[in-house]
């Protein structure tokens, strides 16, 4: 049992690293892993929903999940939205994700003016709807304010109104939420999330106007229906609201100018097609069709809808687009340099037990873990580099520390070599870390659920294996004293 259990250590984090590597679907049987992987454009950038929708949460609610569920009591079982699904919600339910919790509020005289909960810490849309006349005036005020002159409070706000307006764009990336949500309230009805079925009525729409203008060259008295242009004209003028505000370019490129190049907005699409005669493409109807899916619960049509949209991106040329989206998901779920950060935390624990305790069992077990953190390690780089990114003069001085640190273990065999390594690996991990996205998220990622099951599983094994040990010493020195002094004990 002594001499398996650092295997069996190690044997319980690769468990914990596949368990990592798992696509996640959504409650109600969605395949999240298939959508998170879409690509879309911000910002001049081509990326997978999943990373857009990340950023975007981390910068609003300062984490990559919304652990708080914000419906009503009734709902506090529900499952932790990850980054992706959060999204979704905003893009097609957006009376939904108007009530999650995810806007920070820490500043009591900021909490008194506009007024909120004197206990909000984390507040909804909806919790900010009344103030928002008071955000616009104070932000109006503020600006005109030297930025060494601002209260906190006012920094706050500021802070506050541009998460405000990043969630806002963001929500009107696909459709016109919300001037939908507005007309809807001054209806007294909520929000009707029916793209799909506008969309098919605006091209059979836009099909006629096509033949009308067709037949208009060789009949100068053929004209379209006065109604039917005033369906048409009326769609196109509720997408300009996307097509100014939306954050998201969601359509690719009808012709392929370059490499991460010529993305659409879809509102700006659907502008453009109705000033020039032209058909939507198809990227439009997949994206109306897997939204509406969502919106309605309908996770058959949903999972269908992304599939023959990833199908469709490779069958017309976008196959390097899917293919850069999903290796980046990928990335984004495995988090290989949190996971490494872990692994060599674990290990450097273990190093400092075995050296007080002088136990063989639990220095071989630190090797190991060390061995696979840096293996973690260097396929994070490996990712990074991939992916077109550029690792910092930081992160890889620290891994080349620690191959060299593991390189004099292999010669010394001494296991002072392994724990500089892991020590050397979880310091340049941590200080990355810590720069990249603070120390909240850091010690959120502490206490990933996973990796505290790993850990409680390697406990167990190792004391498992102590009490197995201490028995059998004991067995072998009571059968010892048997052997050399048989009459000291009573054989009858």
């Amino acid at each position: 049992m002594k001499r398996f259990a650092p295997y069996c250590v190690a044997v319980i984090f690769l468990v914990y690293l596949g368990a990592s590597a798992l696509p996640i679907r959504a409650s109600g049987g969605f395949d999240l892993a298939g959508f998170r992987g879409l690509p879309v454009s911000v910002v001049g950038r081509v990326q997978p929903i999943d990373s857009v929708a990340r950023l975007a949460l981390l910068q609003i609610r300062g984490s990559v999940t919304d652990p708080v569920d914000a419906r009503d009591g009734a709902q506090k079982a529900a499952p932790i939205l990850d980054a992706s699904e959060w999204l979704l919600e905003v893009l097609a339910k957006p009376d939904v994700a108007d009530t999650r919790r995810i806007f920070p509020v820490s500043d009591r005289e900021l909490i008194a003016k506009l007024p909120l909960s004197p206990d909000a810490r984390l507040v909804a849309f909806d919790d900010l709807r009344s103030s928002a006349p008071v955000i616009v005036r104070e932000r109006q005020r503020i600006m005109a304010i030297k930025e060494e002159d601002r209260a906190p409070w006012e920094r706050a706000l500021l802070q506050l109104q541009s998460k405000l307006e990043m969630y806002e764009r963001l929500k009107d990336s696909v459709q016109p939420n919300t001037l939908l949500q507005a007309q809807a309230q001054a209806n007294g009805k909520p929000i009707a999330f029916e793209f799909t079925r506008e969309l098919a009525k605006f091209q059979v729409d836009m099909i006629e106007a096509i033949g009308v203008s067709e037949r208009h060259r060789t009949d100068p008295s053929a004209k379209l229906d006065a109604a039917t242009e005033m369906r048409i004209r009326e769609f196109a003028r509720v997408f300009q609201v996307v097509s100014r505000n939306g954050m998201l370019a969601v359509i690719p490129p009808a012709r392929i100018p370059g490499l991460h190049k010529g993305w659409n907005n879809l509102g700006g699409v659907i502008v453009e097609s109705t000033r020039k005669g032209a058909r939507l493409p198809r990227s439009v109807h997949f994206m109306a069709a897997i939204t509406t899916a969502f919106a309605h619960g309908d996770a058959d049509v949903f999972n269908q809808e992304v599939i023959r949209y990833r199908r469709w991106l490779a069958d017309n040329g976008f196959a390097s687009y899917v293919n850069e989206a999903r290796d980046e998901a990928f990335y984004n779920r495995f988090q290989p340099f949190l996971r490494s950060l872990l692994i060599y935390a674990v290990a450097s624990l273990l190093f400092a037990v075995a050296w007080r305790t002088r136990s063989t069992t639990l220095q071989r077990a630190a090797v190991m873990l060390v061995l696979l953190g840096f293996f973690v390690h260097t396929t994070g780089l490996a990712f990074t580099v991939m992916l077109g990114a550029r690792p910092t003069s930081f992160t890889m001085v620290g891994w080349a520390l620690t191959v060299t640190a593991l390189a004099a273990e292999m010669v010394w065999r001494r296991r002072i070599g392994a724990a500089a390594a892991g020590a050397i690996g979880l310091g340049a991990l941590v200080a990355t870390r810590l720069a990249a996205v603070g120390g909240l998220a850091l010690a959120r990622g502490v206490l990933d659920r996973g990796f505290l099951i790993a850990t409680l599983a390697m406990i167990v094994v190792l004391v498992m294996t102590r009490e197995v040990v201490e028995r059998q010493a004991t067995f072998n020195s009571r059968h010892a004293l048997e052997v050399a002094n048989p009459r000291d004990f009573n054989l009858d």
